[in-house]
């Protein structure tokens, strides 16, 4: 007898289909936050995030070379002192927890509290290399370059999310991105940056990154606008060139 086959009705699984333009205004507005913070973080910034909102989405922070600008590794490294072992980039548990007596200077291994010779209590932690055996110190890092100075450099960010716009009427496309832009966004501060984070139709974000003054600076005379001035300004640029604002695209290096 021959089994009938049965067609397997295929299961969608939860949140299947969904993309970008079914987040809620509120919950884009976060999402291009984190975007941008993900972002900042591939250009070695630290993140954070202000207690009250005053127009000041994130603040970053790097620590970079004093000489030659790269990222600046400021935790201390562990290393032995003959060998050169960096233990910051082995296991620790491969140091050799040894114990020197002051007294009579018998080396022990382990967590021994008093000497097994002499009974001195006096005992001196000695950090030990696996490799070599010798000793595992604790050293401020230098740069490649041989600089051991480096300066921290903070920075604020304003961020403004956009999706692709939505013609109410037909539901077409517009090919266009929009930003609201208003008067108490301009925080006149050199530290101070504006951060578009533009979605495309394929949830991919574009960003664009340009300072105050910048903006002040291409937005020319239609920045005493009426509409500028009473909150009612918005920025509309094609999703192809990004308009006016295209030569701000991934400018991130000029944060730095």
């Amino acid at each position: 007898m021959v089994k009938k086959k049965t067609k397997k009705k295929k299961i969608l699984n939860k949140g299947e289909g969904k993309s970008v333009s079914d987040l809620s205004e509120k919950h884009f507005s976060r999402y291009g936050e984190f975007l941008v913070s993900f972002e900042l973080s591939k250009h070695g910034w630290n993140i954070y995030s202000p207690v009250y909102d005053e127009y000041i989405d994130t603040i970053i922070h790097k620590y970079v070379c004093k000489n030659c600008g790269i990222i600046w590794k400021h935790t201390p490294q562990l290393v032995c002192e003959s060998c050169k072992k960096d233990f910051s980039k082995s296991l620790k548990k491969d140091i050799i927890a040894k114990k020197i007596c002051s007294s009579c200077e018998k080396e022990m291994i382990g967590n021994k509290t008093k000497c097994l010779s002499c009974g001195n209590k006096n005992l001196v932690n000695r950090p030990t290399c696996n490799k070599c055996k010798g000793e595992v110190k604790m050293i401020k890092h230098n740069c490649e370059c041989g600089s051991t100075e480096y300066v921290t450099k903070f920075r604020t960010i304003q961020v403004k999310s956009s999706r692709i716009e939505i013609n109410s009427k037909t539901g077409k496309s517009k090919n266009t991105y929009a930003i609201d832009m208003k008067p108490k966004d301009l925080i006149r501060d050199n530290i101070h940056f504006f951060i578009w984070c533009l979605i495309d139709n394929d949830d991919r974000p574009h960003f664009l990154v340009l300072s105050v003054n910048e903006f002040i600076e291409t937005m020319g005379e239609s920045i005493k606008g009426i509409s500028f001035f009473k909150d009612q300004d918005r920025q509309h640029f094609s999703v192809n060139d990004f308009g006016k604002w295209g030569k701000y695209l991934n400018s991130f290096g000029k944060l730095d």
